[in-house]
């Protein structure tokens, strides 16, 4: 350990490279230009607007085939976990693809990570603590 600090310490400082473009601060949109957006044309492109298709179509599919895995038998707690986990994880991803800032986004994750946290939390233990 001595002959590695004794070898960073006779390494010669270098400058940091300047090739790395500057840090900015990102774009404050006012009230009155998202007022603009919208009437334009909508503040999401069309390849966000498709991926949000996309993750719905495909969620609303899982959770079908679900449905039809579980129609000839009652619904155990173990089925309704895996059809709750399904309508979070999908959720979730919706709201990831329409989120327009971290404002909007953190909130809505941390709501959907605690119950996802209750619902896997909560079942069935023994009651014998050994």
């Amino acid at each position: 350990m001595l002959g590695t600090i004794a070898w960073l310490a006779a390494q010669v400082p270098q400058a940091p490279p300047n090739d790395s473009p500057p840090i900015t601060a990102p774009e404050q949109v006012t009230p009155a230009d998202a007022i603009a957006r919208v009437q334009a044309g909508g503040l999401h492109t069309v390849s966000e607007n498709v991926l949000t298709l996309a993750i719905f179509i495909f969620g609303f599919v899982a959770l079908f085939v679900l449905y039809l895995l579980a129609r000839n038998e009652k619904a155990s707690p173990f089925v309704l976990r895996i059809y709750v986990i399904t309508i979070l994880i999908f959720g979730s991803l919706l709201v990831v693809a329409n989120a327009y800032t971290t404002n909007q986004l953190a909130p809505v994750m941390g709501l959907f990570g605690t119950i996802a946290g209750y619902v896997l939390g909560r079942g069935d233990r023994p009651s014998d603590p050994r």
